[in-house]
C-alpha cells in the first residue's frame, strides 16, 4: 500500500498514473476484504445459547428510542452468538424503518420440526421482495458478510413471515442446541407436596385487586432452590428467581435469579438437584440481601408458585429478621392442578407439563422452574376460565375449596 501512495506523490501532476494508481490501490482493499470474509465464513464458533440470553442481548443493543421485550418461554439454540446478534439487530432495524415500528416482542420457540426465533411488530408486514434485499445486505462489523451469510450458517434463509392481529411477524429457523445449566439432565424425584392451609391463608387479602379479571393481572412467578427439605431445621435457599407475566406474556427478559450464600454447607443430595455447589456460593450475598431485593421485584404484584408452601416458608421464617413482608396474594399451581385435573392427576411439575405438552426447560434450576410454571399458570388460566372463574378472588376460593377437599381426602 505504502509504493503505489508515494508514486502518486511523485506523479502529482499524471492524471493516467494517479488512476492508475488508485486502482491497485482498490484492488488491495478488495483483495483483503475477500480474504478476511472468506476466514470468517471457514470459521463459526458455534456453541448451545439460551434463546433469552441472546434475544436479551440483541434488545439492549437497540437502544433508546427503541422498545423490545423478550417474551415467552426459553429454548435453545446451537448457533454462534455474535453473527446471529448482527443479524437479528439488522433486521429489526429494517423492519422498523420500513414499518415505522417501534415496539417489538422478541421469543423463541420450537415444535417437532425444529427451533426457531422471532420478532413480531404492530404495523407493515414485511414482503418477501423487500425481505429478500434485506437478507443481501452487508454487515460491516462482520467484515461484509450478509445476513443470508448468517443465517445460511445456521438453519438456512427459509425464513416466515407471518401475519399478526395489527402487524406481523418474522420467524428465523435455526438449530437445536443441548441444553446447558452446570450439571447432568437427570431424571429425578420432585419435592414432597406440601399442604399449608396457614401459609396460604396469610395471602387471602386480594384488597383492590380481587374483583379484577386474572389475565390483566401481574404476576410473580418465582420459585427456590434449597439445602434441604426442612426450613424449621435449619435448611436454606441457595437460589431464587422470578419472571412476570404481563397482559398475559411471561416476560422473560425481565427475570429476577440469584444465587445465595446458605451461611452454611451444601448436602451432597441436594447437590445433585440443582447443581449449587459450596463453591459457588462464597463469594455471593446471603439471604438478608437478595430477598429484599426480590420483594423489590414482586412490588404489587401476585405472587405464583409450585408448591407454594413450600417456597413460602422459606420466605415467612426471615421476614422478621429483615424487616420485609410477603403479605401478597399467592396462587399455588399445584392446587389449581388439583382442582382442574381432579385429585387421581399426577400434580408435579414434570405430569402437568406432560398434560399440557409444555417443553421443560433448565429443570431444577429456580430460574428454568419458575419459567415453566409460569406457561403453566397461564394454560391454567384459560381453564379457570372456562369454568366460569374469572377474577383473583374467584380463583382463591376455589384454592380453598381444594385444599379443604384434599385435606378431607388426606384423612380418609
Amino acid at each position: 500500500m505504502e509504493m503505489p501512495l508515494r508514486r502518486m506523490l511523485l506523479a502529482a501532476g499524471d492524471p493516467h498514473t494517479i488512476r492508475h494508481e488508485c486502482a491497485v490501490i482498490s484492488d488491495a482493499i478488495k483483495r483483503v476484504t475477500k480474504g478476511y470474509h472468506a476466514m470468517l465464513a471457514g470459521w463459526w464458533p458455534m456453541a448451545d445459547i439460551n434463546s433469552t440470553e441472546l434475544l436479551s442481548f440483541v434488545a439492549s443493543r437497540l437502544g433508546e428510542g427503541m422498545g423490545a421485550t423478550v417474551v415467552g418461554l426459553p429454548v435453545w439454540l446451537h448457533g454462534d452468538s455474535h453473527s446471529l446478534v448482527m443479524a437479528i439487530e439488522s433486521l429489526i432495524w429494517r423492519v422498523a424503518d420500513r414499518s415505522g415500528a417501534t415496539q417489538f416482542d422478541l421469543s423463541g420457540g420450537s415444535d417437532d420440526h425444529g427451533v426457531w426465533v422471532e420478532f413480531a411488530w404492530e404495523g407493515e408486514v414485511v414482503e418477501q421482495a423487500q425481505l429478500d434485499r434485506w437478507l443481501a445486505q452487508s454487515l460491516v462489523a462482520l467484515g461484509g458478510m450478509t445476513v443470508k451469510d448468517v443465517l445460511e450458517h445456521h438453519a438456512g434463509t427459509d425464513l416466515i413471515r407471518d401475519r399478526r392481529e395489527g402487524g406481523g411477524a418474522l420467524r428465523i429457523p435455526m438449530r437445536k442446541g443441548v441444553e446447558q445449566h452446570g450439571h447432568g439432565r437427570q431424571v429425578l424425584p420432585g419435592r414432597p407436596e406440601f399442604y399449608d392451609m396457614t401459609l396460604l391463608e396469610q395471602s387471602r387479602d386480594t384488597g383492590a385487586m380481587g374483583a379484577q379479571p386474572l389475565k390483566s393481572l401481574t404476576f410473580v412467578v418465582f420459585d427456590t432452590e434449597t439445602t434441604g427439605l426442612h426450613p424449621s431445621q435449619g435448611d436454606q435457599i441457595v437460589s431464587i428467581a422470578g419472571v412476570r407475566i404481563v397482559n398475559g406474556r411471561i416476560l422473560s427478559g425481565e427475570s429476577f435469579n440469584r444465587i445465595v450464600n446458605p451461611g452454611r454447607p451444601i448436602p451432597a443430595e441436594s447437590i445433585r438437584y440443582h447443581g449449587i455447589t459450596d463453591d459457588m456460593v462464597v463469594d455471593k450475598p446471603p439471604a438478608g440481601v437478595v430477598l429484599p431485593q426480590f420483594r423489590s421485584y414482586v412490588a404489587d404484584a401476585v405472587l405464583v408458585a409450585h408448591n407454594a408452601a413450600f417456597d413460602l416458608k422459606f420466605l415467612r421464617m426471615r421476614e422478621k429478621d429483615m424487616g420485609i413482608r410477603f403479605d401478597i396474594p399467592v396462587l399455588d399451581t399445584m392446587i389449581l392442578s388439583n382442582f382442574l385435573d381432579g385429585p387421581d392427576a399426577g400434580h408435579s411439575l414434570d405430569d402437568i407439563c406432560d398434560r399440557y405438552g409444555i417443553e421443560i426447560t433448565d429443570r431444577h434450576t429456580a430460574l428454568g422452574d419458575a419459567m415453566v410454571t409460569a406457561a403453566v399458570l397461564l394454560r391454567q388460566i384459560e381453564a379457570l376460565e372456562g369454568r366460569g372463574i374469572q377474577t383473583l378472588d374467584q380463583a382463591v376460593k376455589t384454592l380453598d375449596i381444594a385444599m379443604i377437599l384434599h385435606e378431607r381426602q388426606r384423612v380418609l
